[in-house]
């Protein structure tokens, strides 16, 4: 099975029309604190398993990290948990360079 992802115009445009989804931010606190797209929910990769009762199935999820890695992992692990979860491509990196040029890249 493909991964499900979306784009970062994609993201903004869903953004924009103030569609229903959750932007799960998995990068670490440090991270977060250099840039964010908001509103997000915050649970770093590695609290996801302890934390993913907090995570509603019925409201579509997109996942963010720096680039885009981190986050493939966790929607693939969201989507087995019978999440709908979409890895964004590119994550923040991305974002900052297509969207939004005053969130800080690092």
């Amino acid at each position: 099975m493909k991964l499900k992802e979306i784009s970062v115009q994609d993201l903004k445009e869903k953004k924009d029309n103030g569609e229903n989804f959750v932007l799960l931010d998995v990068r670490e606190l440090f991270e977060l604190k250099k840039a964010s797209i908001q509103p997000n929910t915050h649970i770093s990769m590695n609290m996801i398993p302890a934390k993913i009762d907090e995570l509603d199935k019925k409201i579509p999820i997109y996942v963010i990290c720096h680039t885009g890695v981190r986050s493939q992992y966790v929607t693939h692990f969201l989507e087995q948990s019978g999440f709908d979860a979409s890895n964004v491509r590119g994550g923040i990196h991305a974002w900052s360079i297509n969207i939004d040029p005053t969130v800080p890249m690092y």
